[in-house]
């Protein structure tokens, strides 16, 4: 026999493990409990929901004339309905003879657009959309006088085998509608993931006692808040009100254009334009009495973006772009992906600022969500290349000599994207450029001093421009050639007498003639001296071209920049 442990001997190993045991069984046994409580919140949330859906369908039931509630509904519609109905229902239309506008034919399908209509609405609440249908009936009780007459005891009011006669109406039976309403919203939790909640009521077919001739006037609750919605959205919003002689009548004004109220106060219809409208809704009593309340309803379309197609950038160039939007509701929300390094973007404007620098070609997609009742998006993705800027390489001053070949003189682009397309002004006479690889040939003519201007152009649009001074020596001691102004550049003060003597050597010089183009305004070259004089009047820098001609075609040519301060 083992000896007994003391106080302080602690526990055994096997003490322990079922210790273990014992509590590892009872949080297995917790975890089904905790999830099907999770579950029970869940449905008793939606029922909540579905009693108020319901309780809002039954008092649109009492809104309606005793009379109407079959209005509309054309049998062949009601027994297709009754036959849909699920179990949960059939229950409830056990208690009933069917029930159907009697001024349409047996064979009408009516009843979509009736005051109770034979189709389910939808009503959406916190993302959950719930199905309520009005099923119409007729049920018969026994007046008190009739257990006296020997009659036989019918329970509550139940439905008859045939259609009582007038008189029978008159000492023995009351005739009531009896409308049922079913609910039904999806819950995984429920069988075949669909829950139901079915409520009745009982319409009396008879004029409504009136207890008070002096009954408040009627109110309209709650006042409708302002109203936003999307071009092409559905819209059923139900107006309500307190007080008042039935029946009341509803009217309204200012209704976005698609939208129309019934005379029970429901407002439905798809809106067809954007735009904000003033609305003013009127509900009156028997007595025409009335009561009015004015909201906004904001209508807008659908936001989207406009594609820009690709966009072409510089690296080192600082840039702004503004994605455009149409549509949409209230603040919105911009998210893209994908920019070139250096860019940044505006999370509620989409403005798009910075200076790239890299060069890089990508995607861009661009998201922007409105603040709407349901907040809807846009998306659109385009490609955004970075190029480094084009540019030309200085060769410096060019020397040539008259009467040869231009030689080598070819400018040389690089960086942004290629091809490139030349352009050249102020080339030595005789000299002409390939546009497509910007080579110079040809046979220089006149000699003296060229300001050529090269520009390049790249396939995407960047241009570049430089100025080479261009020398054209003469070929021997009789050529033509401009020997002042011997500086590539003048520098005047507006307002300032000038002085400036053209001179040339070579040829005839008794035949010289002068002439010059891009003088600044206020002055003038005299063409037997070359003398140039005046005061220039306006500032700025222009570029001049002297040209001296002797007998026959000999000429030649100097240019030079003339500042004006």
């Amino acid at each position: 026999m083992g000896r007994r442990r003391t106080g302080d001997d602690g526990f055994s190993l096997l003490e322990v493990l079922v210790a273990m045991a014992v509590i590892g069984t009872v949080m297995a046994g917790a975890a089904p409990f905790l999830v099907r409580s999770l579950a029970v919140v869940g449905q008793q949330r939606g029922t909540q929901v579905a009693i108020q859906v319901a309780n809002d369908a039954l008092e649109r039931v009492r809104a309606i004339d005793p009379a109407s509630l079959t209005t509309g509904r054309g049998l062949a519609e009601v027994t297709r309905q009754n036959a849909a109905a699920p179990a949960e229902v059939q229950h409830y239309l056990a208690t009933m003879n069917v029930a159907a506008d009697p001024n349409l034919a047996d064979s009408s399908t009516a009843g979509a657009s009736a005051p109770l209509p034979t189709q389910p609405l939808e009503v959406t609440s916190n993302g959950t959309t719930f199905q309520e249908q009005w099923y119409v009936g007729k049920c018969y009780q026994l007046k008190a006088t009739a257990v006296v007459q020997g009659v036989a005891t019918v329970p509550g009011c139940a439905p008859l085998s045939a259609e009582p006669s007038t008189s029978q109406l008159n000492s023995l039976y009351a005739p009531f509608y009896r409308v049922v309403v079913s609910v039904a919203w999806p819950d995984k939790f429920c069988t075949d993931a669909r829950c139901l909640y079915v409520a009745s009521t009982l319409i009396s077919t008879g004029n409504d006692a009136v207890f008070d001739t002096k009954s408040a006037a009627p109110t309209i609750t709650p006042k409708p808040a302002a109203q936003r919605g999307y071009v092409g959205d559905t819209v059923s919003l139900q107006l309500g009100s307190s007080g008042g002689s039935i029946p009341l009548t509803w009217s309204a004004t200012g209704l976005p254009a698609g939208l129309t109220v019934s005379p029970t106060g429901l407002v439905s219809g798809s809106p067809t334009t954007a735009g904000t409208s003033t609305v003013t809704a009127k509900v009156t009593d028997k007595l025409n009495r009335n009561d009015t309340v004015t909201f906004t309803w904001t209508v807008a379309a659908v936001p989207v973006l406009t594609n820009p197609g690709t966009q072409t950038s510089r690296t080192g160039t600082a840039l702004t772009f503004q994605p455009v939007l149409t549509g949409g509701i209230g603040a919105l929300t911009w998210t893209m992906t994908g920019l070139p390094a250096g860019l940044t973007y505006s999370t509620t404007t989409g403005l798009i600022t910075g200076t790239p620098t890299t060069a890089k070609t990508g995607a861009v997609v661009v998201t922007v969500t409105d603040s709407g009742p349901v907040p809807r998006t846009a998306t659109m993705t385009f490609s955004w290349q970075v190029l480094t800027p084009v540019q030309l390489y200085d060769p410096g001053p060019q020397t040539m000599t008259n009467g040869t070949n231009v030689g080598t003189f070819t400018p040389y682009a690089y960086g942004g994207l290629t091809p490139y397309r030349w352009q050249v002004t102020n080339l030595p006479d005789g000299a002409v450029m390939d546009p497509s690889t910007g080579k110079v040939t040809g046979i220089i003519t006149h000699g003296s001093r060229y300001l050529t201007t090269v520009t390049v152009t790249d396939a995407a649009g960047g241009v570049a421009t430089l100025t080479v001074m261009c020398t054209v020596n003469p070929s021997s001691t009789t050529d033509l050639q401009v020997t002042a102004p011997t500086a590539a550049s003048q520098s005047t003060a507006t307002g300032t007498a000038v002085s400036v003597r053209a001179t040339a050597t070579g040829a005839n010089a008794s035949a010289y003639a002068w002439s010059a183009t891009g003088l600044p305004p206020g002055l003038s070259i005299t063409a037997s001296t070359g003398l140039i004089t005046g005061s220039p009047t306006t500032k700025g820098t222009w570029t001049v071209r002297l040209t001296v001609k002797s007998t026959g075609t000999t000429q030649a040519n100097s240019m030079f920049v003339w500042s004006v301060t």
